[in-house]
């Protein structure tokens, strides 16, 4: 699969994620403060706003290429986070992986091996970048 296949794939997840649970935010930030207490405690005072912001965000590099320019959003948002913030790369997979695990669980049996590919590519992509940052 290309990037744009991903794109069309993780987007149609997405939508049918939405048909069944109308805001899956709420449930990714709890999976992933589950899994990272350190992002939990560094998002503590994070409002409802800020976590939809950043929500936006993290659709925007499941959803675009744009972000992965030079010196694009990527970028920035990697060097902004990790310097501002003390963002670790383990925070990224954590909510990369809970973004996932939320999807699959909604979606149940009309997850598919496509789905996989494109949101395991897309995550793999995305890391590659957080991983360059390091």
């Amino acid at each position: 699969m290309n990037s744009q296949t991903d794109i069309v794939m993780i987007s149609e997840s997405l939508t049918l994620c939405e048909d069944r649970l109308e805001d899956i935010t709420p449930h990714v930030y709890r999976r992933f403060f589950e899994l990272d207490s350190s992002a939990a405690s560094l998002m503590e005072y994070s409002d409802e706003h800020m976590r939809g912001r950043m929500f936006a965000s993290v659709l925007e590099l499941f959803l675009s290429d744009d972000p992965f320019e030079n010196d694009g959003f990527l970028a920035w948002e990697l060097d902004n986070h990790v310097s501002s913030y003390a963002v670790t790369k383990s925070m990224y997979e954590s909510l990369f992986k809970a973004f996932i695990e939320v999807v699959k669980k909604t979606l149940g049996e009309a997850w598919c091996a496509d789905f996989e590919r494109a949101w395991t590519n897309r995550i793999a992509r995305i890391m590659t970048e957080v991983n360059h940052r390091d």
